[in-house]
């Protein structure tokens, strides 16, 4: 199994996608949307290659879980 390098994505999220899920382009160089959920955020998607990530905030120092 090879391991592949990260990605800073700090170059491509701000403090506006903080708390949100974001759909980015394979080559981690764009945010293609930004919405509150999941739900919200597939249909606005064209790209059926995308990468979802939910982005923390800045300060969390854990990912929270949702039960």
């Amino acid at each position: 199994m090879e391991i592949g390098k990260g990605h800073d994505l700090s170059v491509i999220l701000d403090a506006t996608h903080e708390n949100k899920w974001v759909a980015i382009n394979l080559s981690y160089s764009r945010v293609l949307a930004a919405a509150d959920t999941l739900r919200d955020l597939i249909p606005l998607v064209k790209a059926p290659d995308a990468i979802y990530y939910r982005v923390l905030p800045r300060q969390a120092t854990f990912a929270p879980a949702i039960y």
